[in-house]
C-alpha cells in the first residue's frame, strides 16, 4: 500500500512561528489562490483521509478533494500551554516543559496537552486501517509526517533533533507493506 501525506497549506500562524494544534486557523488567503490554480490530480488515490482541523479541511478543498474520510486519528499533537505561542513565549513561560518538549521526549505529557507517544498511537491506528487501501491519500500535519518518516527511515521514533515533518503544502510518500514502511519521497513542494 502507498500513503501520500500532504502536510496542510500555510497559515499566518506558521509564518509566525507559532504553536498550533487543533487550532481553527485556516490557510492563508494567497496559499488558497496557489493551490486552487495547481490543477492537482487526485484520480492515482482510492481513498482521501483529512484532519478535522480547517486548515487541512480547506488545503483539500482547494486542491479539489471532496470525498475525504475526516479522521480524528491524523489531528496533530495537542500542544496545550504552548498552543497559540512562539518558541520564545514558550521558553519565558515554561521554561521545563518546553525544554522536555523540545527534546522530543515521548512519554512527555505537555500540560493541558498530550505527549509525542499518545499521537504516535493515534497515527499507527489510523495506519492500521487505512492499509485495507492501495493507494491514500491523507491531509494532515507535520506531526503525522514525522512519525511516517521516522519509522520508514529507521529513525527513533522520539528524540533527536529534528522534527521531520516537511514544509507546508508538500507531499511526502510511504510504501507500506505489514509493519514495514520506507520513505519514497519527503517534502517534495506541490507548489
Amino acid at each position: 500500500m502507498r500513503v501520500t501525506c500532504v502536510r496542510h497549506g500555510e497559515t499566518e500562524r506558521n509564518r509566525q512561528g507559532v504553536f498550533s494544534g487543533a487550532g481553527t486557523e485556516g490557510i492563508s488567503e494567497p496559499q488558497r489562490q496557489a493551490l486552487l490554480g495547481l490543477g492537482f490530480d487526485a484520480s492515482p488515490y482510492d481513498a482521501f483521509f483529512c484532519s478535522p482541523a480547517v486548515r487541512c479541511r480547506e488545503t483539500a478543498e482547494a486542491l479539489g478533494i471532496r470525498d475525504t474520510v475526516i479522521d480524528p486519528r491524523l489531528a496533530e499533537r495537542e500542544f496545550g500551554v504552548f498552543e497559540g505561542l512562539t518558541v520564545d513565549e514558550c521558553r519565558i513561560r515554561h521554561p521545563s516543559s518546553f525544554e522536555a518538549f523540545r527534546r522530543l521526549d515521548g512519554e512527555f505529557v505537555i500540560p493541558g496537552g498530550e505527549s509525542r507517544d499518545q499521537h504516535l498511537e493515534r497515527v499507527l491506528a489510523w495506519l492500521e486501517d487505512a492499509v485495507r487501501h492501495q493507494n491514500v491519500l491523507a491531509i494532515t500535519h507535520g506531526g503525522t509526517i514525522d512519525f511516517l518518516y521516522r519509522l520508514g527511515a529507521g529513525e527513533p521514533m522520539h528524540g533527536g533533533p529534528t522534527v521531520f515533518a516537511g514544509p507546508n503544502a508538500a507531499w511526502s510518500t510511504f510504501e507500506v507493506d505489514g509493519p514495514r514502511v520506507s520513505v519514497i519521497e519527503h517534502g517534495v513542494q506541490l507548489l
